[in-house]
């Protein structure tokens, strides 16, 4: 995943950047809100899985930030700040926030609550929706993959997976994200759960194709190849 910071302290920034629990995640780093809003209303934006932000800023704070972002994308913003009453706190939930850390925090805790925001996020878009990867579909809602050859049953699991590839094309999904996201359990890395199930999707796909559709990334985990058609 790929998450934007906004915090102006350098040692809070290199903090989170270098104790992030999950490496294969990328941060980016910018400090003010002014460069925040460019971002905001620009197409960068869609580049990001959430935005992290710090409470008070040189030249604004969260609630500027959470007030332009709402204008343009329900892409979730974590909040973290050193101080803050519990009406404060309501009031930046109520604005917009997904979540509220208090500092001094955990990396673990901070990652969590990040992470638990994305997938609350991708859990509501609509299941109705389809993916189309032109000789190939996917339909959440029934958990089917469509091929050249008619329609595939997926059990709960592989459309999980799969379901987390997908609205991740392109993007490198960790083996501890997919363990949490598909498997609901803490990861494990002695655990090849995950891998099992990349192998059956491996060979759904394999049947029908040459090419890689899921790559391995040594390291940092699965990233699907196929993009979808616009």
């Amino acid at each position: 995943m790929k998450f934007l910071l906004v915090e102006d302290d350098p040692l809070v920034a290199k903090s989170i950047r270098r104790d992030w629990p999950t490496p294969s995640d990328h941060i980016d780093v910018i400090t003010t809100f002014a460069q925040c809003a460019r971002i905001i209303a620009s197409e960068q934006i869609d580049e990001y899985d959430a935005l992290i932000v710090d409470m008070n800023l040189p030249d604004g704070n969260a609630v500027q930030v959470l007030s332009q972002l709402r204008l343009r994308s329900e892409l979730p913003a974590i909040i973290i700040s050193g101080s803050g009453s519990p009406e404060v706190r309501a009031s930046t939930l109520d604005i917009g926030a997904d979540d509220y850390v208090m500092k001094p925090f955990s990396m673990r805790e901070l990652q969590a609550r990040v992470s638990r925001a994305v997938i609350r996020m991708r859990g509501q878009e609509t299941t109705d929706r389809i993916f189309d990867f032109g000789n190939f579909q996917y339909f959440p809602k029934t958990k089917s993959l469509k091929t050249p050859n008619g329609h595939l049953a997926l059990t709960n699991m592989e459309g999980r997976l799969m379901f987390q590839l997908v609205t991740s094309t392109g993007k490198v999904c960790s083996r501890r994200q997919l363990s949490e996201t598909v498997c609901f359990r803490p990861f494990r890395s002695d655990d090849k759960t995950i891998d099992i199930y990349i192998g059956r999707l491996r060979t759904a796909f394999s049947k029908f194709m040459d090419e890689e559709v899921i790559e391995t990334v040594r390291g940092a985990g699965y990233r699907f190849l196929l993009k979808p058609v616009v």
